[in-house]
């Protein structure tokens, strides 16, 4: 398996950002539904599966890294002039994206409705609209930190299973990592033990 297909995007900041993603697709939120002082936090998993074992996986890791950073900086340069009034058009945007899912999914055993509901709320294309939107219209800044394969002894025992041999590379919208009020990994490795 190629670290492409075996990798992982999400969301880890607000806690409850799929729930305000769904909520914006039916109407009940507008743009923007992420307030200007929160913390958004994404995230990458390279090697979800069977890790980053080997040079080669590690230089493929980093160059999804940078073509990620890049597609990211264009979303947020295209995403520039939106304002509260563009709402229906963001949530047009996100309902093109939402029938693609449908597509993909129509072949899979019968999902249950709460299956996809999740399968949406965590879709990596919105979740990359939802972080380049915001960003954009609260013009701030974003920066990237990338962790080459950790170790057991990097990581709490709880996260072993899930990270151990594992690259990650974490994005906050604030421009450098001095200027969160946490370390970097630590609501990464807290929300992802709460996801176990």
């Amino acid at each position: 398996m190629t670290i492409t297909s075996d990798s992982y995007m999400g969301f880890f900041l607000p806690v409850d950002i799929s729930e305000r993603i769904l909520e914006f697709l039916n109407g009940s939120l507008q743009f923007p539904f992420v307030s200007n002082n929160e913390i958004m936090g994404i995230f990458f998993l390279f090697g979800k599966k069977f890790g980053v074992n080997t040079s080669l996986d590690i230089l493929s890791a980093k160059d999804i890294s940078r073509k990620t950073i890049d597609q990211l900086k264009r979303q947020i340069f295209i995403s520039k002039n939106k304002s509260p009034s563009d709402s229906d058009s963001i949530r047009e945007q996100y309902q093109r994206r939402v029938l693609q899912v449908y597509v993909e999914i129509q072949n899979s055993p019968a999902l249950a409705q709460k299956d996809i509901k999740e399968r949406i709320s965590r879709d990596p294309t919105l979740l990359m609209y939802c972080y380049s939107h915001h960003i954009s219209y609260y013009k701030q800044k974003c920066f990237f930190e990338i962790y080459e394969p950790l170790k057991k002894e990097q990581l709490h025992k709880k996260l072993h299973d899930r990270l151990v041999n594992r690259m990650i590379m974490l994005s906050y919208n604030v421009e450098k990592s001095t200027d969160l009020p946490f370390s970097a990994m630590t609501p990464f490795a807290k929300w992802l033990t709460s996801e176990q």
